[in-house]
């Protein structure tokens, strides 16, 4: 399984990307927006996104959204997912999680079925539900997740 986003939307405080999920076949399974903070880095503590790359998932058990998580999926043992690689560590706890606008961010991914301004997507449970529903019994070693800037 590999999941990509590609950054396309430059907003004021944010950046919005398509988030698409492909099968083992590389067939497409999935896809929604992505909004991150607009200025990249490696710094954990501040509110940046992570900058472009390959990363790891990892499931982040005992998060301070996982009640919400359960809530939006109707799934009581659903954990977060965590975002990680050699530069990002899991312990940077970069969440695949909703929200509408880079205040939700703290450097998260937010996930949305629409965008609705270059500042804000939406329909952000809905699809943080169906995310998280195809994901549910994946083995995460066998997923990739690639970020790539192609701003317009």
């Amino acid at each position: 399984m590999k999941i990509e986003i590609i950054n396309r939307y430059q907003g004021k405080t944010c950046i919005i990307g398509k988030f698409k999920v492909y099968d083992e076949n590389g067939d497409l399974i999935f896809n929604c927006f992505a909004l991150q903070e607009d200025t990249a880095g490696l710094e954990s503590g501040k509110d940046l996104r992570i900058p472009q790359g390959i990363y790891k998932l990892k499931r982040h058990p005992h998060s301070r959204f996982e009640a919400t998580l359960r809530k939006i999926t109707g799934y009581e043992k659903d954990e977060m997912l965590n975002v990680y690689n050699d530069l990002v560590p899991y312990e940077r706890h970069i969440l695949i999680h909703w929200g509408n606008t880079d205040k939700d961010t703290q450097g998260c991914i937010l996930l949305g079925e629409t965008k609705t301004s270059n500042e804000s997507i939406g329909g952000s449970r809905a699809a943080c539900k169906e995310f998280y529903n195809l994901m549910r019994g994946v083995n995460l070693n066998m997923v990739e997740l690639v970020i790539k800037d192609e701003l317009e």
